[in-house]
């Protein structure tokens, strides 16, 4: 039987980076692994951008992926929401067809 994988997207203010960061390297059990970028977000909802952001129409965002199985997508948001209850975080389940190494 083939194992079901979600692709767990996270976006979040930069300055939150090392508190989600933390929340998932302490889970367990303990988490495939996650990949960050640093982004920009366009669109509506610039109440709570700085000035700066504001000036660029633009604002500075985290974005955060996780690939893992399907059944630990619950846990792993319910233990994340426990820990960092915040409006500015939103997230987002995919699947993944496949996935694989190259070598």
């Amino acid at each position: 039987m083939t194992q079901v994988l979600k692709r767990l997207t996270l976006i979040a203010p930069r300055s939150m980076e090392a508190a989600l960061a933390a929340a998932l390297l302490e889970m367990e059990p303990v988490l495939p692994g996650f990949t960050t970028a640093a982004v920009q977000g366009h669109g509506e909802g610039f109440t709570r951008a700085n000035t700066h952001e504001r000036v660029r129409g633009r604002v500075d965002r985290l974005l955060l992926w996780l690939v893992l199985p399907a059944d630990d997508v619950p846990r792993v948001l319910a233990q994340l929401q426990q820990r960092l209850q915040h409006s500015q975080i939103v997230w987002w389940v995919e699947p993944v067809d496949a996935m694989g190494r190259l070598a």
